[in-house]
């Protein structure tokens, strides 16, 4: 058989799961990607791109109710929070989403990095311009809009380019309860974006008993914006599985998010 006349096949399709039983922060989803197998060489070099400065980024091989994970420790030179997935900050300073946009626009960065990371603050702005009843375009975001949150998104999107990741899917999501600090004051946990970022997108959740915040604002961003599909890990080859760790580590309960990396051919 000629090669012009042997059927053709598609490229094998890699996918990433996210298993969210414990919750979802943004540190927690890179930190599981770098367990899985992502490049923190490309990953700090994209991060530069956006040419920012006044942060350091570690990750660190920690233990979660007996689960070994990797800890993803962002500080920024104005300790803008510090990630211990279960309270906000209510002092971060905030940034208008336009200026975010600009950020990303001007930044020097992979096509995919951008549109991905873009796109999880563009939903962000019109689920918090829904919220406060304002234009998108003139939201302000406080916990999100941090730097540390910002670094988070955008090193979350390029070690799924690491990965080449081409498909994204997420489980059932954990959500506490109580109340949370946050620039607006207390709040109840879920905080109103979060929900609100859940419910459009009809993603399932379930609850947990713990008044920790353990689905974030950004967390719940990542996978509502990225995510094509909720449920039960899709069909596939599992190549890679990672675990990233909240800073929280709570009797009884691992505070990790799972990543399983499979191939499709």
């Amino acid at each position: 058989m000629t090669d012009d006349l042997k059927p053709t096949r598609s490229a094998p399709i890699r996918s990433a799961w996210f298993n969210c039983h414990a919750g979802v922060a943004g540190d927690m989803t890179l930190a599981a990607l770098v367990d899985a197998g992502a490049d923190t060489d490309m990953v700090a070099d994209t991060i530069a791109g956006l040419g920012v400065d006044g942060y350091a980024m570690f990750f660190e091989r920690v233990q979660r109710s007996g689960v070994g994970a990797m800890w993803a420790n962002i500080v920024t030179h104005d300790d803008l929070h510090d990630h211990d997935h279960g309270e906000h900050d209510a002092h971060v300073p905030h940034r208008p989403a336009s200026e975010i946009f600009a950020l990303l626009d001007a930044a020097d960065l992979p096509d995919r990095v951008r549109t991905r990371a873009r796109t999880v603050f563009e939903r962000l702005a019109a689920v918090e311009g829904a919220i406060h009843g304002i234009d998108p375009a003139d939201v302000e975001l406080h916990e999100v809009g941090a730097l540390d949150s910002i670094i988070d998104v955008v090193g979350v999107c390029a070690a799924l380019e690491s990965l080449d990741i081409d498909h994204i899917g997420c489980s059932s999501i954990g959500l506490g309860n109580g109340i949370v600090r946050t620039a607006h004051g207390e709040l109840p946990h879920p905080a109103p974006a979060t929900m609100a970022l859940l419910t459009e997108a009809g993603a399932p959740t379930h609850g947990l008993d713990t008044t920790l915040e353990t689905a974030t604002p950004t967390g719940a961003a990542l996978m509502t914006t990225l995510a094509s599909s909720f449920g039960p890990i899709t069909g596939g080859t599992s190549s890679a599985v990672g675990y990233g760790a909240g800073t929280a580590d709570p009797p009884g309960r691992a505070n990790i998010v799972q990543v399983v990396i499979t191939v499709t051919e």
